[in-house]
């Protein structure tokens, strides 16, 4: 089967960091969402707290939206990046290392493994899912260890809650939460940032 994708990274120049067309097409939008809003506020800008690896360096609704948007993208742009445990790089990425990789863009230094990720904030409730919670899975049915991890990306409606994950057998993916598989051995959700 032929593919459109190379399979080495294209840099524009030497030194440069990789980036994909949706990370390089995020930035501009970005950029351009920043000078409306500069516009608008008559060029005073929201100065963002300088203690960036806490949860709580969000103060107003419209920067946590912000945040949020900034780690799903990452996570996003990390879709197809084969599985390798312990792995935090487009060479391969396991579920927390995915996690981890994501929210370093925003400066918020997530433990590393699941388990420990499923202490990283507020418990949630299935029914208040938010973007950007982090969702926690076991090995099987009955099982309440810790086992795996995903970050929701969108609420379409109440029956498809879609999150990203690094799967074993896929690599990196959005699935549906409310599917059979993923409700099976579903354990508790996180809401790492606080409102």
């Amino acid at each position: 089967m032929a593919s459109c994708q190379s399979a080495k990274p294209t840099f524009s120049k030497r030194g440069d960091t990789y980036k994909s067309a949706r990370e390089i097409a995020e930035e501009k939008r970005q950029e351009r969402k920043r000078a409306r809003m500069a516009a608008r506020s008559g060029g005073k800008g929201t100065v963002a707290s300088k203690d960036r690896t806490s949860r709580t360096n969000v103060p107003n609704p419209r920067r946590l939206d912000e945040h949020v948007a900034t780690v799903i993208h990452t996570a996003r742009s990390y879709t197809g990046t084969p599985y390798k445990w312990g792995g935090t790089t487009r060479v391969g990425m396991d579920c927390s290392g995915l996690l981890c990789t994501s929210f370093q863009s925003i400066n918020v230094n997530l433990p590393r493994t699941s388990e420990e990720q499923s202490r990283f904030g507020k418990t949630v409730k299935v029914r208040e899912l938010k973007e950007g919670d982090l969702v926690f899975f076991g090995a099987n049915k009955n099982s309440r260890e810790i086992t795996h991890v995903g970050m929701v990306t969108e609420i379409v409606n109440d029956s498809e809650v879609k999150f990203i994950h690094a799967s074993t057998s896929l690599g990196v993916i959005e699935n549906n939460l409310n599917s059979d598989y993923w409700q099976k051995i579903f354990i508790k959700a996180v809401r790492p940032f606080e409102e």
